[in-house]
């Protein structure tokens, strides 16, 4: 299965750079869900040998931790922020499909922010600001440098390719 940019490249686009949300952004679903599921086996567990436990109840909270730690990744792997060498494409959502566009011609300015944890942990908020639009801000980007980077060099070289 193809992904949603891989479905929309115009003929003769490439893909130049991709870049992820931060594991860090869903710290607290991994948290929650990881002790929510070793408590629910340990009580699990327990149970057998335990009668104070009900075996449902820990079953349930075992099920409770594997699916908070499946959504964690379905909603991070579920999110598409693609840099081509025409454009900037970002797709967010599963059952649900965000997507936003901008050609890289019309790119003014890439602000990229950061506060001391995010440097620390290399993530950042990323906002890229078109000619009469705002992109909104894309947040617990992994690597928010890195993205800048790769996006200045590519629309200098597409700035300089339409003075051509």
């Amino acid at each position: 299965m193809n992904s949603y940019v891989e479905s929309v490249l115009a003929q003769g686009e490439h893909i130049v750079y991709r870049a992820s949300i931060s594991r860090w952004k869903y710290w607290i679903y991994y948290l929650l869900g990881t002790a929510c599921a070793l408590g629910g086996l340990s009580a699990l567990v327990d149970a057998y040998t335990a009668e104070d436990i009900s075996p449902a109840v820990a079953a349930a909270a075992t099920l409770l931790g594997a699916c908070t730690l499946l959504a964690a990744a379905v909603l991070r792997l579920s999110t598409e922020l693609v840099l081509t060498d025409r454009r900037i494409i970002v797709k967010r959502g599963v059952f649900a499909r965000d997507t936003l566009e901008m050609n890289l011609a019309k790119v003014e300015t890439i602000r990229v922010s950061q506060g001391v944890l995010g440097r620390i942990l290399n993530y950042g908020n990323v906002a890229v600001i078109g000619t009469g639009s705002t992109l909104e801000p894309l947040a617990f980007v992994a690597r928010p440098l890195e993205l800048r980077r790769q996006l200045g060099a590519i629309a200098t070289e597409s700035t300089l390719r339409s003075f051509v």
